[in-house]
């Protein structure tokens, strides 16, 4: 459910359209667009003739052509296919424009044709025929002479194959467009499944003249020189892969001139903008021996150097306001992603001289590249994974300057691009270009436009125009795309500068024609800035709030926000009826403390640093509280300020309908809305009189009965299996081998591992479905129909509602309303373990496993001497668990490990085991070698007391974490 939804956007139509329609008017006019279009067969009104006229050309391979193309019904056609173009009074037809089907598949193309001016096919001799060939783009049709006619019928007579062919698009010209007008022909060849790799842009002499003649509006570029920043990831450029070098220059384009402004032998320069008046340039420089970025400041002439932050932590990614204030991104505070271990950059604003320094961005994972759209706001790039796997998302999105109305922009469920940074408005458009690239590696791929009036999740809304460099498509998952494009830059609405593997050069949109601005010299070239002013856009005026009351007694006003909900049910029917939502629960994302510790570096189920969940969230979780939802499914309530939080739609019983998987946040005093749960971002408010609701003071939150902290476990679900469960499943004769005590294990606790971690799949555990968040789940992040994840899913949660009936029907489990709703919010929190980021034991293999170090080698020395007769490769009766653990098996029991499975079974049931080896192994509790066994977890037990994990009473967090928490705001 996003914070408020954003009024529709009218845009320009040439920043919709694929690359040869976005071209067209540049060229003569296409005279299909006003004739009327009809077909002898057309497979359903989606794909009717005249969507061959409507100027829009699909992107191929992307699965997105239904209502933007024409096609026939089934390629056996054998007396051919008629298209027919009329006019109500004749033109001039000189040249036909064929543009083929490929949006799902090339082969989805004609192949020969005829084509007939006022005549029936059939009826006399065509004016042209030929053969098309496959591919993406335009295939021209020329006729001998430019003829007059009020009537165009081509006839297709053969096809490449695919199943329904047709045309992507159809234009007809009175003379000959140029070759920019169109855009470029991409052969099969080049077109792999869901992958466009088009031949690399032919060098432009005349584009590279008029460079040089200064015809492109500027004669000097602000340029940065600097190695390669070869990081790991897209969000540790600013900490990985620096090498000292380069600096900072002036480029005149006319003479090829190199002006040093600022050289950097002992450090490196990251980024630099150039302010509005076109006189000063902000720039992150790192000097040794501090390995930290820092902001500054220096005139165009190389004069008043300035230094504008300081700190050890970075500062860096600077950009201008329209108010001449800057924002930045800063690592101040003392956070680390879950799944690494680099310092997290987030948004900050400070005054142009340094002063006045304030974060703007409760985002606890990294923002990336802010820069301004038009219209004042900054752009920038965010990455989160609430609920999902790490790689996407990092996607698009809006903030005012003072940190309010933050908006998602485009991408946030989308898989490729996994990555969208380096945003910068285009000038005339609401469309940004950016680089598109992956989530490991270094920060360079594709550029594209992305414009989300056609959708913000849509790939009709993203264009590639750099189509060298593969797309697979947004629901394909492929960390990617990999090129060798960074740091893009807008020059006007048809050409951008843009950094080639340190070469600039100077592309238009339309993947026509480049030339070379300026190639390396020793080290490459980016962030290219036209020296020149630019128009300044609106100021954005400060946000002020309203005067409404504390949420609690004694809180103060400054500390909450409000949020108004105009229609929960808007986004959930028909999945969830009217009436059936109560409440919404505010949740909020805890952050990591950045700490270097063995624990760190040694991650669990895939790459939780510091362990939180069986491979479910990453993060832990804590609820503030619990909206009504009115009848109507409006909704006012007060929500904690400058905080990461989403909300989770519950029903009557306290299980979640829906979830926002994803956060956000709003400042001090803001009121902000939106008009359902999830809903497209593009929908308005109704003009309707509000709610009754709104009318009102909002409603503060109900707290949960546990209390406002850290959901962990084995405080709050823990409590409920003790009263309710274990007299049945305890260790020794559990119902279906299920033991839901709550001793602790090496990473959880028994209970959270048999309903949790047990036999865990792509939708969770056998009786609790959650979502996975390892890598290779990405596919999870589209599936977001109401009801689909969490405790509506659940085998545990209806068992419950049922009271866990015996055969008979009868009742086994009286649960009563409030520890059912304990276990609910558990399961629909993505079944959180540890309520806290914090660690004990910062070198134990994720912060937390507590594994008898011997415990290995003994097992190891009794399983070969007294168990291989049984468990061998050829003769596995049971599982050996002390032989390595996998995901979905169980942990090791560290308090009371005699009642391990793997001692209970071996021992003979008149000494307390289960028997289940048959003949028993262990006939007494004082055999030696059981003893031997036990006696490994006396060091374990003796951690467990002096210093207790964070799941047990008494726990205190390592100097570590304290020292980090110091830095929090």
């Amino acid at each position: 459910m996003p914070a408020v939804a954003l009024a529709a956007l009218v845009v320009a139509a040439a920043a919709l359209l694929g690359p040869a329609s976005a071209r067209a008017a540049q060229g003569p006019e296409n005279l299909a667009r006003k004739a009327t279009a009809t077909a002898s067969s057309e497979y359903s009104a989606q794909y009717a003739a005249r969507l061959a006229c409507d100027g829009v050309i699909p992107l191929p391979a992307t699965q997105d052509d239904v209502g933007r193309a024409w096609a026939a019904r089934g390629n056996s056609h054998p007396g051919g296919v008629v298209f027919t173009l009329q006019w109500p009074q004749a033109v001039t037809v000189a040249e036909i424009v064929y543009y083929g089907r490929t949006g799902w598949l090339w082969e989805e193309n004609w192949k020969d044709y005829e084509a007939y001016l006022d005549a029936e096919p059939g009826k006399g001799q065509p004016a042209v025929k030929g053969t098309l060939k496959p591919g993406h783009g335009p295939q021209r049709i020329k006729l001998p002479k430019p003829t007059k006619a009020s009537k165009l019928t081509l006839k297709f007579l053969s096809n490449y194959g695919g199943p329904n062919p047709g045309a992507s698009e159809i234009q007809v010209y009175a003379e000959s467009p140029p070759d920019a007008a169109l855009g470029k022909f991409i052969a099969p060849s080049a077109i792999d499944g869901f992958v466009l790799a088009a031949e690399p842009v032919e060098e432009s002499p005349k584009l590279a003249a008029r460079l040089k003649a200064g015809q492109l509006g500027f004669t000097k570029l602000v340029v940065v020189q600097r190695h390669h920043i070869n990081c790991s990831h897209v969000y540790t450029y600013h900490c990985e892969g620096q090498k000292n070098g380069g600096g900072l220059f002036l480029y005149d384009v006319t003479d090829g001139s190199l002006t040093k402004l600022l050289e950097t032998p002992d450090g490196q320069i990251a980024g630099c903008d150039l302010s509005y008046d076109g006189r000063t340039i902000l720039f992150s420089l790192r000097k040794a021996p501090s390995p930290y970025y820092q902001l500054y400041t220096i005139g165009v002439d190389g004069a008043g150097l300035k230094q504008l932050t300081s700190g050890n932590h970075y500062n860096y990614d600077g950009a201008w306001l329209p108010d001449g204030r800057i924002v930045f991104l800063s690592t101040r505070i003392s956070q680390a992603a879950y799944c690494f271990f680099t310092p997290v950059g987030i948004l900050y604003t400070m005054n142009a001289d340094g002063s006045n320094q304030q974060r703007i961005s409760a985002n606890y994972l990294n923002d990336f590249t802010p820069a301004v759209l038009n219209d004042g706001r900054i752009i920038y790039g965010r990455w989160e994974y609430v609920d999902r796997p790490a790689i996407p998302i990092q996607s698009l999105w809006t903030i005012n300057p003072d940190g309010t109305m933050l908006q998602g922009f485009f991408g946030n469920r989308v898989l490729d691009p996994a990555s969208f940074i380096e945003p910068q408005a285009i000038p005339g458009s609401t469309a940004v270009l950016c680089t598109m690239t992956g989530h490991n590696g270094s920060c360079r791929g594709a550029i594209g436009i992305v414009h989300p009036a056609n959708g913000d999740n849509s790939q009709g809304s993203i264009r590639n125009v750099t189509p060298e460099v593969r797309l697979r498509g947004i629901t394909h998952s492929t960390n990617g795309p990999r090129g060798p494009y960074q740091t893009p830059y807008p020059i006007d609405a048809t050409h951008y500068l843009v950094s080639r593997d340190g070469t600039i050069l100077v592309r238009d949109y339309e993947a026509t024609e480049q030339a070379v601005a300026l190639a390396p010299r020793g080290l490459g070239f980016y962030n290219p800035r036209p020296l020149r002013a630019r128009p300044r856009p609106p100021v954005r005026p400060p946000y002020n709030p309203p005067d409404t009351p504390p949420a609690a007694p004694g809180a103060p006003a400054d500390q909450w926000a409000t949020v108004y909900v105009q229609d929960v049910y808007n986004g959930l029917e028909p999945h969830v009826k009217r009436g059936e939502v109560k409440q919404l629960m505010v949740v909020q994302e805890l952050r990591r403390a950045l700490i270097s510790s063995p624990g760190i570096h040694n991650p669990a189920f895939d790459f939780q640093r510091v362990l939180v969940s069986c491979g479910a969230t990453y993060v832990p979780k804590k609820v503030w509280g619990y909206a009504q939802v009115a009848e109507d499914g409006s909704a006012y309530f007060k929500v904690p300020a400058r905080q990461p939080i989403y909300f989770i739609a519950l029903d009557a019983q306290g299980r979640a309908v829906q979830r926002m998987r994803s956060f956000t946040h709003l400042m001090p005093g803001e009121v902000q809305g939106c008009i359902g749960c999830h809903e497209q971002r593009h929908e308005t408010l109704r003009p309707e009189p509000l709610a009754e609701v709104f009318r009102r003071k909002p409603d503060e939150l109900v707290p949960p009965e546990w209390g406002i902290k850290g959901f962990d476990y084995a405080s709050i679900v823990q409590p409920v299996l003790d009263n309710h469960c274990i007299k049945c499943h305890n260790p020794h004769t559990p119902p279906k081998g299920i033991d839901l005590t709550g001793d602790r294990t090496d990473y959880f606790n028994v209970s959270y591992e048999h309903l949790a971690r047990k036999d865990q799949g792509r939708t969770g555990s056998p009786y609790v479905n959650w979502i996975p968040t390892y890598n290779g789940h990405e596919w999870n992040i589209l599936e977001i129909t109401p009801k689909k994840w969490g405790s509506h899913a659940s085998k545990l949660a209806d068992l419950l509602m049922k009271g866990h009936p015996d055969p008979d029907g009868k009742p086994r489990a009286a649960l009563d309303d409030q520890a059912r709703r304990r276990i609910f919010a558990w399961i629909d929190l993505n079944v959180p373990y540890y309520g806290t980021a914090d660690t004990a034991h910062p070198d134990l293999p994720a912060c937390r496993q507590m594994m008898p170090r011997d415990l290995r080698k003994v097992m190891d020395d009794l399983y070969a001497r007294r168990c291989n007769e049984c468990h061998t490769a050829k003769n596995v009766r049971v599982p050996t668990p002390w032989r390595g653990h996998k995901w979905g098996e169980l942990g090791v029991r560290i308090e009371r490990p005699e009642l391990n499975t793997f001692l209970l079974a071996p021992l003979a049931q008149a000494a307390g085991g289960t028997g289940r080896c048959g003949t028993p192994v262990f006939t007494s509790k004082d055999d030696p070698d059981l003893q031997a066994v036990l006696k490994t977890f006396e060091p374990i037990h003796k951690l467990m007391r002096e210093r207790p994990r964070m799941d047990m009473p008494g726990a205190e967090p390592a100097e570590c974490c304290r020292l980090a928490a110091a830095t929090a705001e």
